[in-house]
């Protein structure tokens, strides 16, 4: 009897080792498979260079690729070309990198790089702007571009790298095709990852791996890290209805899904079949004065309002759940080399007295501020909502009215529509990038400080000397106040138990992330 038991025990141990050193790994990269994942709606094209929402986006920028590309936190790496910069800024060369392939075998040459670069420069407004309002010539020699600005161009290699409408690299032959209009599918062909396979409107865009694709290391993170093409066929599911989306991973009809409700959240969090990760989703929640004309043209009735907002409990409002969000006081992401919580000690410090002596120094009347806002985005109306509420106890007024998104987009851009308006401000590469710094942008904000300050990051090549004028334009913000910015949105991230290394950017991509058995 104890014979028999000792041979057990060594059975089992033969057996347990066996499975154990037979057993896949999950955390090891697997080749192959299929990955669903979903996306809101349909996209209205693939073209990345004539299209910039995200469900465009997501499927282009695994079919194409930039010239240049972007890391975590904005730095400027390698892609289809390497760069160099010369003469303070006033060139920039990019050189194209040794036998990259189109996904119809062909090897990309400079003539393609330069057939991509005249029709981004015809149709990008950005490109238009910070390169081409710049630039002296362009010119090929050998393998390189070469870019020759007259005068200095600091926002050039980050118009060339962003993801949202970049440089692009296009064959020739489809350039030519469509100049201006967008790439039909047929003609889909880029050097990314993935080539398209199919498109069936209000069913799903169908990707398959580009077998002859090289992964490049350019030192770089994130959107610049090696791109590997795990696995063989990429499905993206338009879905509108968040429910529908989360509940269809749940079910196994899909493998990813982005943004679970709150209230969902505990449950997914229990299914031992999921994954719930929180990704930043660099999406800052702000209420926007109008500048130009009534009583919130006043910055001591700004300030007022200011000094009655609780961040948390706005941010609360807007995400319902703690692990959704950061405090932030920038508009600027955490996660970016431009952050700065500068704030002049303003953010999230609640004094109703101070609110009190800012109002009574301000000309307000006492007639309700009209806050436009919209149930769209219900983080929008939460924390407008909410903020009306705050505001009550000195003695301000707010008339909330509720809009639909055109409207709301529409009533912005005329100032006797209203006094505040909710908005959301998405991650950018540079700040000068933000919408509301732009003359004659919804909200209107106007001023010599902050022109300044705009002026020097927009024509100084150093970024040492661009990040002292944005922490100085980060002061002129909480002084004049054309915005308040209550933090920033986090996203939780549902997925079956084996998808793997999903992204990790406020960009969502799939190229690296694998299906375990």
């Amino acid at each position: 009897m104890k014979r028999r038991s000792v041979l057990l025990a060594i059975l089992l141990t033969a057996v347990f080792a066996f499975a154990a050193f037979a057993a896949p790994d999950p955390a090891q990269p697997r080749f192959g498979g299929i990955l669903k994942a979903t996306i809101n709606s349909n996209p209205a094209s693939l073209d990345p260079m004539l299209e910039g929402g995200e469900n465009e986006l997501i499927p282009a920028a695994h079919i194409f690729e930039t010239a240049l590309t972007t890391g975590l936190e904005g730095g400027i790496f390698a892609g289809v070309c390497t760069y160099e910069v010369k003469n303070d800024g006033r060139v920039i060369e990019l050189t194209l990198r040794d036998g990259v392939k189109f996904h119809d075998g062909s090897t990309v040459t400079i003539g393609d790089v330069k057939a991509a670069t005249d029709r981004w420069l015809a149709n990008v407004r950005f490109a238009k702007s910070h390169v081409g309002a710049k630039m002296e010539s362009l010119e090929t020699v050998g393998n390189k571009i070469i870019f020759t600005f007259k005068e200095p161009a600091p926002l050039a290699l980050t118009a060339i790298a962003t993801w949202d409408r970049g440089l692009y690299i296009i064959p020739k032959s489809v350039c030519e095709k469509y100049p201006d209009a967008k790439i039909e599918n047929i003609d889909l062909i880029g050097t990314g990852p993935y080539t398209f396979k199919d498109y069936q409107v209000g069913r799903f865009v169908v990707l398959e791996k580009f077998k002859e694709y090289v992964s490049y290391d350019s030192g770089g993170t994130g959107l610049a890290a090696p791109k590997q093409g795990y696995v063989d066929t990429l499905y993206f599911y338009p879905v509108s209805d968040r429910t529908a989306r989360i509940t269809g991973v749940q079910t196994g009809e899909y493998d990813v899904a982005i943004a679970v409700p709150a209230n969902m959240l505990e449950a997914m969090r229990k299914d031992p079949d999921l994954n719930v990760e929180i990704k930043e989703l660099g999406i800052m929640p702000v209420a926007v004065f109008n500048f130009k004309q009534g009583p919130c043209s006043d910055v001591n009735l700004r300030n007022a309002i200011l000094a009655c907002l609780d961040m948390d409990e706005l941010m609360m409002a807007a995400q319902g759940d703690e692990s959704l969000y950061y405090l932030n006081p920038s508009v600027m992401q955490k996660s970016s080399r431009w952050w700065t919580n500068e704030s002049l000690g303003k953010y999230n410090n609640v004094d109703l007295t101070k609110a009190m002596e800012y109002l009574k120094a301000s000309s307000y009347d006492g007639r309700p501020l009209v806050f436009i806002t919209t149930k769209a985005n219900d983080y929008f109306y939460k924390t407008a909502l909410l903020m009306q509420q705050m505001v009550k106890p000195i003695g301000i007024e707010i008339d909330l009215q509720v809009y639909d998104n055109p409207t709301l987009r529409q009533y912005r851009m005329q100032p006797d529509k209203f006094d505040i308006f909710s908005g959301g401000l998405t991650a950018k590469v540079d700040p000068t990038l933000i919408a509301f710094l732009e003359e004659g942008w919804a909200g209107f904000y106007s001023s010599e400080k902050k022109s300044h300050s705009f002026n020097i990051m927009t024509t100084e090549s150093d970024f040492d000397t661009r990040y002292k004028a944005w922490v100085d334009l980060s002061k002129t913000l909480y002084e004049e106040l054309p915005v308040i910015s209550f933090g920033e949105r986090n996203v939780a991230v549902v997925s079956r138990k084996h998808i793997h290394n999903l992204f990790d950017t406020t960009e969502k991509y799939y190229w690296n992330t694998w299906v375990g058995e």
